[in-house]
């Protein structure tokens, strides 16, 4: 589906949620809606099945975030079912988190090391990104040890790759190009 179609349904909850003062509490609940997509899979079925009436998906919702949830995200669910575009809800709940997180000037690097880090070397490694890309991280850290040693950065569509494993890659071409 179009990438202009979650733009638009996304920035207008989060235009929304600016405007009510709750952008936090819309997020949390962006959250628990992605937990709860990814946990129960009669909630996808839900969403996704077009032989599922929109009366029957208003009155589940209603039952399951009606008076759990800020105001402003039951009403965007329920506009989303009306409009048919209930699939497309990962993706929009997704995508309010990233704009969130842009105005915010957050970003959330995946730092990827040949073994486990210790607290003190995380919180330098928080550092150093914050430092250098002048924003707040929150960076999640993972151990990968097929990369033998160094690590990687993912940050978006931006990968820095300090590994031993991509250093021999480098020379085996390199290698292979002179011979």
């Amino acid at each position: 589906m179009s990438t202009r179609l979650i733009y638009r349904y996304s920035h207008s909850l989060y235009e929304a949620s600016v405007e009510a003062k709750n952008v936090s509490n819309v997020a949390a609940d962006c959250e628990g809606m992605l937990t709860l997509l990814a946990e129960n899979k009669d909630l996808n079925i839900l969403f996704d099945s077009p032989v599922i009436s929109k009366e029957k998906k208003v009155k589940v919702i209603k039952l399951i975030f009606g008076g759990k949830s800020e105001k402003l995200f039951l009403s965007f669910l329920l506009l989303v079912i009306k409009n048919r575009r209930e699939s497309l809800v990962k993706e929009f709940f997704q995508n309010y988190l990233r704009i969130k997180d842009d105005k915010e000037g957050i970003i959330k690097p995946i730092f990827t090391s040949a073994f486990e880090l210790k607290d003190s070397e995380k919180l330098k490694y928080k550092n150093d990104i914050d430092a250098i890309t002048n924003k707040n991280s929150q960076p999640t850290f993972e151990v990968d040890a097929k990369l033998i040693g160094g690590f990687t950065i993912n940050v978006g569509d931006s990968m820095i790759d300090g590994s031993v494993k991509r250093q021999l890659e480098m020379m085996k071409t390199m290698l292979k190009t002179k011979t």
